[in-house]
């Protein structure tokens, strides 16, 4: 008996910190399908493989730089933004990449630095990577609301977009996650 108290008290630490600990992140590939009935899409990666994804309460969907809450559909390539839970895949924030946005993709990670002479963000993506970019006219938004750069943390856990044309990357958008 001991053991099995010991056991399930074990096992629901380990949960909840999984849990806590579990952060946003991202994956690509090309909608196979999508369910309206239970609000679920399935993505196909570049290796093949099937993922299920939850669409989220709050779910962006990012079609050429217009946003929706559901302008999704069965052949897009995507970047999607995700909850990777225990038992379900929410998505957050889908990037379609079509027209403006088709050499776009979504980065996940954190807010390293910001010069404010050269107006240049420094991001560590979520494999710890350092990248600088331009800030030029990219839009700035914390919690989905406009913001300043100024705003930003060093830290900030964010989502940014960026455009690849050409292997010069340029920033389009920093989204900065704050719980309230």
């Amino acid at each position: 008996m001991r053991h099995t108290k010991w056991l399930s008290a074990a096992l629901t630490v380990a949960l909840m910190a999984s849990t806590a600990a579990a952060a946003y992140t991202v994956a690509s590939g090309k909608v196979k399908s999508i369910n309206a009935d239970t609000k679920t899409f399935v993505l196909t990666d570049s290796a093949d493989k099937d993922h299920t994804f939850k669409l989220g309460d709050n779910l962006v969907v990012n079609r050429a730089g217009k946003e929706s809450k559901s302008d999704l559909k069965a052949g897009d390539a995507v970047n999607v933004c995700y909850d990777p839970g225990l038992l379900t895949w929410t998505a957050h924030y889908i990037l379609v990449q079509e027209g403006t946005s088709k050499d776009c993709e979504l980065i996940r990670g954190s807010v390293k630095g910001y010069d404010a002479d050269k107006q240049d963000l420094t991001f560590t993506n979520e494999a710890k990577k350092d990248s600088t970019y331009s800030m030029g006219k990219a839009q700035v938004r914390v919690n989905m609301e406009d913001a300043k750069i100024g705003t930003i943390k060093i830290g900030d856990h964010a989502l940014i977009i960026v455009d690849m044309v050409k292997g010069s990357p340029t920033l389009r958008s920093v989204m900065v996650d704050r719980a309230k």
